[in-house]
């Protein structure tokens, strides 16, 4: 999940401002650089695309002879009557016969409506004077209207309001500067605009690109379905979501391993060992299964290298490939692919023939390949003679893992769930579909089947994570506490051109 944006339940999230702070803080120059740029884009296009207007005004004074011709002096209310009339002057001022007049005398093309959109009144100061502005793109006709205004209002308007009178308190002058854009406000408005779409898109792009993990979506829609581990991608860096169908040479398998993957590894077998605890009685092997909803989602690399770690910690193990659809443990492990599982099965090899042994300076695995494909998988892996081999054989290896097909393909792995004591399931990130998934689910529960958790694997989010913290520590960590001899062994033994196998 983002680190400024926590989840809560299905309604509540809570933001954390400091570290939306320092989101902001690490792109500090992109927001300078988007707020610089819209102010500046702004400010071209007020300064480019926006005709300018001028205005030019004219200031009257009214005069309410009726109540002043009988005093010398003006009173209150004379005052008070004379402002009341400036809203009644304003009307005279945009109505028709004073404006036609205005366009005739000054000989400008405009018409009515026209005209009467370019002017605008206001009293000053709540005084008896009020201001007549026109607004034009030129300049000098901006003045001559204002002034044309000037010179036929006071007699129209004491031709309509009998009793009163207009003076000129202030002729129009031809305005120097234009009146708008004003491009300053323009700049700041556009650096503004800048400025808060640059953060939202920080917000956004983080949101989708640290959003909830799909470790974090599967404990959300599946409560009761344990992540494990989560195993980082240190590869190649994957394309489209069409074409990350990764060949087997991109996957790291055995003594391989990466620090950081190894660790994510052992992490899976230590959860595993907590997920059989609360057994009682004699030590018995363990049979695990794995599979995935569709394929390339890692779940042989995932049975691979479980296996490997499994026997790192001195435990017997036994690798068994039940994907004889499309097998590949035997051929990733560069061991003889047949006889294997389907050959035994079908009674045309015996149990010591199909077992091989995988060794390296660490450990030791037996792997059993997938044999001959067969035209009846499901029927093999789901047949008697399938179940008393897993009980004989495992009467001699801790563990069991079996490398299966995937359940939301073909059924085949379903034939096997009441012969082994767990399923892990493997999703892969950025890569699954969740409808299927669901249904994956929905058909493990169904056939009771005892889901231990699910692996995460190809994990870019925590290999960046990785490289920004466990690249600088897990290097140092491993090398501080005595891996320095191993690694200079493994890259040795990648040097060399093949390793010690052999069947037993």
């Amino acid at each position: 999940m983002n680190e400024w944006l926590e989840h809560i339940d299905d309604r509540r999230y809570v933001i954390h401002l400091d570290q939306l702070f320092k989101l902001f803080l690490r792109n500090i120059w992109i927001i300078i650089l988007c707020t610089v740029l819209a102010g500046g884009a702004a400010f071209a296009y007020s300064d480019y695309c926006i005709t300018p207007l001028y205005q030019s005004s004219i200031k009257m004074y009214v005069n309410n002879t009726i109540n002043s011709s009988d005093s010398t002096s003006i009173t209150s209310s004379d005052i008070t009557a004379s402002q009341n009339l400036v809203d009644t002057y304003a009307v005279v001022l945009t109505s028709y016969p004073t404006l036609s007049a205005v366009i005739e005398q000054t000989g400008v093309g405009y018409t009515y409506e026209q005209l009467s959109a370019m002017i605008s009144t206001a009293a000053i100061d709540e005084t008896e004077v009020f201001r007549v502005t026109v607004t034009s793109s030129d300049p000098t006709e901006a003045a001559a209207l204002a002034n044309a205004i000037a010179e036929i209002a006071p007699d129209q308007i004491m031709e309509i309001v009998s009793g009163s009178s207009v003076k000129v308190v202030e002729y129009a002058r031809v305005a120097a500067t234009y009146s708008s854009p004003n491009k300053t406000r323009y700049a700041l408005m556009g650096a503004m605009l800048g400025f808060y779409l640059s953060c939202l898109g920080i917000m956004l792009f983080s949101s989708l690109k640290n959003g909830m993990s799909v470790e974090e979506k599967i404990r959300r829609e599946y409560k009761n379905k344990a992540v494990l581990s989560v195993i980082p991608f240190m590869g190649k860096k994957a394309r489209g979501r069409r074409k990350k169908k990764l060949s087997d040479s991109d996957a790291e398998l055995c003594e391989k391993l990466d620090f950081a993957t190894s660790e994510a590894y052992k992490l899976l077998r230590e959860n595993i060992s907590f997920c059989f605890s609360d057994e009682t009685g004699e030590k018995k092997c363990r049979i695990i299964g794995v599979t995935s909803s569709v394929r390339s989602e890692g779940k042989s690399t995932t049975a691979i290298n479980l296996a490997y770690t499994l026997a790192l910690a001195n435990h017997k193990v036994c690798l068994i490939d039940c994907d004889f659809r499309l097998p590949s443990v035997a051929r990733r492990l560069k061991l003889h692919s047949k006889p294997g599982m389907t050959n035994f099965l079908a009674g045309k090899a015996s149990g010591s023939e199909i077992i091989q042994s995988y060794t390296t300076d660490q450990a030791r695995l037996c792997v059993i390949a997938a044999g001959d494909i067969p035209p009846n998988p499901s029927e093999l892996l789901g047949s008697k003679r399938m179940q008393e081999m897993l009980k004989v054989i495992g009467s001699s290896f801790d563990y069991m893992i079996l490398d299966l097909p995937p359940i939301g393909i073909v059924s085949d792995a379903l034939a096997v769930t009441k012969m082994i004591d767990g399923m892990l399931f493997v999703v892969r990130e950025d890569f699954y579909e969740r409808r299927i998934l669901r249904e994956s689910m929905r058909t493990l529960e169904a056939v009771d089947t005892k889901l231990l958790g699910t692996v995460v694997t190809y994990s870019t989010t925590l290999k960046k994570e990785y490289k920004r913290y466990g690249g600088k520590y897990g290097y140092k960590y491993g090398y501080q506490y005595g891996y320095a001899e191993a690694a200079a062994s493994q890259t040795e033994e990648a040097e060399q051109p093949g390793r010690h196998r052999k069947k037993k």
